[in-house]
């Protein structure tokens, strides 16, 4: 049999257009031979509209779409994701088996997730029986959705379990090829310090999935056809990942990153897994994506970026220039007093060699008029924490003007623009930023992103980020001679202690004894006497991150709709 995979991208809640995406890919499959053709999951809403589902004109618009593809499907065999209606209210998480004009079989999607970022039975109902098996070409084909993969605790160890298996039990009816339509967002692992490698640390999503689907497959003794999508949405990059697992463990696949067509031809058998990508190759791809998909399906076509000559928007900005082109990214020097020369002298140079468009704006006019007008009621002050939060917020107030200013507007060709924040998440997660001054923007690119891993991305994107730039000390140059590391703790040690608690949720008992895996000397004992102040800045900042942009999640666990703190509770250290 040939199978065609469909990795293909989605708009969220416009049918129409995704079932002319499918429709065109399906032809071309059929046209390179396929005898079969699967879609990702919910190919024909999206994944995940999420509160659009409840639009009864949406739900209409489905049902339309999933009836004109099922017409299309001809001899060969559209296997489409899609949803409808079920008695409770809410929705079927379906596939869609279509061949000449009828459908042949649907199947509902049977375990949903309930964790971190997925929230699925907000949405739809499980599956209350398993599907019926297909006989095709000589097979028996067994019909899957995402999460039915993910069914196994030896083959997805986690927190959450759950009463049955529903691959195993396509198996034990008498599957011998299995189809698994998914949705599956991309993040990499815990983060780690070079040639480290506890037990206890959280893998990436392929890796995550290459254990599933070889394990499946092994134990089994089957194939199974698996293909997702790609794309982004909001604060979730789907990297793709499809192909068909062979019993042997081999594999043929796609491209990441890419919307493909490619027929699979299981006669052919497989190829040796090959190595994944580094991190900060991945990282690449997966925030360039994010970065343009969400501007273009925000209707946004410029950015405005503010570059101070720290490593955090040198990456921002040239990121944005690869991912938009360079005229349609502005840069924006916010000098006050305290700006040092340097870098005004490495943000010029970066915006030349980018080719961007670059400002200097004078952002001490604004906060000497803020000073003064405190001076008036308060004339003993002195220099405080005050100051250096009115300086980011001169410089935010002034960002945030350029968006609406004509002249911008001229210069970039459109009135469609929007600020990226340029926060890293070890600063969200210590609550080191200012709001309504750093803290703004559109969204962010780098929030999930510890700082190692910013230097890690700053590395991969060679000459677009200044040597210079990436050496030179962290520094918001908000007051005489101020460092991060001076104010926090060295971001090395920092993040390590994320990694472990933030990322990997280990318990708190533990925290000291686990960063000795990734420590040690000196490192160790600092990073373990800062423990308690790095744990209730992280925890006392909730607030300040609840007002911060949305960001791309590439980490196990990010901050919002997957770390759902309450503002309010007590906490302890122990």
């Amino acid at each position: 049999m040939r199978i065609g995979l469909l990795q293909l991208n989605a708009i969220l809640a416009d049918p129409e257009a995704n079932g002319r995406r499918v429709e065109e890919a399906y032809a071309r499959a059929v046209a390179q031979g396929a005898d079969l053709v699967l879609t990702p999951e919910m190919a024909i809403p999206g994944y995940l509209p999420e509160d659009r589902l409840w639009e009864t004109g949406l739900r209409s618009r489905i049902e339309r779409e999933n009836q004109r593809l099922r017409q299309c499907a001809g001899d060969v065999p559209l296997v489409f994701g899609t949803c409808s209606p079920s008695p409770s209210g809410r929705l079927w998480n379906e596939l869609w088996w279509c061949q000449g004009g009828e459908a042949r079989c649907v199947a509902r999607k049977r375990v949903l997730a309930m964790y971190d970022i997925f929230d699925e039975t907000r949405y739809f109902d499980p599956a209350p029986e398993a599907p019926a098996l297909v006989d095709f070409h000589g097979m028996k084909v067994g019909l899957s959705i995402c999460e039915d993969l993910w069914a196994d605790p030896d083959l997805a160890p986690g927190p959450i379990r759950y009463a049955f298996d529903p691959i195993r039990d396509l198996a034990e009816r008498g599957a011998t090829l299995i189809l698994n339509a998914s949705a599956s967002p991309g993040h990499l692992g815990t983060w780690l310090p070079a040639g480290k490698h506890p037990s206890w640390a959280q893998p990436g999503k392929l890796a995550m999935r290459r254990r599933l689907l070889q394990g499946h497959a092994g134990r089994y003794g089957l194939p199974i056809a698996y293909v997702s999508r790609v794309g982004s949405e909001s604060w979730l990059t789907f990297d793709g990942g499809s192909g068909v697992v062979f019993p042997d463990g081999s594999w043929q696949g796609l491209n990441d990153f890419e919307e493909a067509v490619q027929v699979i031809d299981l006669h052919r058998g497989g190829e040796p897994w090959q190595e994944t990508a580094s991190e900060a190759s991945w990282l690449h791809q997966a925030l360039k994506l994010g970065l343009r998909e969400n501007l273009r399906k925000q209707g946004l076509e410029a950015v405005v970026v503010g570059l101070s000559g720290g490593i955090d928007s040198a990456v921002v900005v040239a990121m944005a220039a690869e991912a938009l082109g360079p005229k349609n990214v502005l840069s924006v020097a916010l000098p006050t007093r305290y700006t040092s020369q340097e870098s005004l002298d490495l943000a010029r140079l970066q915006a030349e060699r980018l080719g961007i468009h670059h400002l200097c704006l004078d952002a001490d006019a604004p906060f000497a008029g803020a000073t003064a007008s405190l001076a008036n009621v308060f004339p003993d002050r002195t220099f405080s924490l005050t100051d250096e939060n009115l300086q980011s917020r001169a410089r935010g107030a002034l960002l945030m003007a350029l968006t609406s200013e004509p002249s911008v507007h001229r210069l970039l060709g459109t009135q469609r623009l929007a600020v990226l924040n340029t926060g890293n998440k070890s600063e969200a997660a210590t609550g080191y930023f200012t709001l309504y001054g750093d803290g703004i923007g559109a969204f962010g690119i780098l929030g999930d992103c510890l700082k190692q891993r910013v230097f890690a991305l700053a590395r991969e994107l060679g000459e677009a980020v200044p040597l210079e730039v990436v050496t030179r000390k962290p520094t918001a140059e908000l007051a005489p001679g101020q460092t991060d590391e001076a104010s926090l703790l060295p971001y090395a040690l920092l993040d390590a202690i994320l990694a472990i608690h933030l990322e990997t949720r280990r318990p708190l008992e533990s925290l000291s004894d686990d960063l000795a895996e990734l420590l040690e000397g000196a490192a160790l004992d600092q990073a373990r006497a800062a423990l308690p102040r790095m744990l209730r800045l992280l925890h006392a900042s909730e607030f300040k991150r609840r007002q911060l942009p949305f960001s791309l999640k590439v980490s196990p666990k990010a901050f919002g709709l997957g770390r759902r703190i309450p503002l309010t509770g007590t906490w302890r250290e122990s």
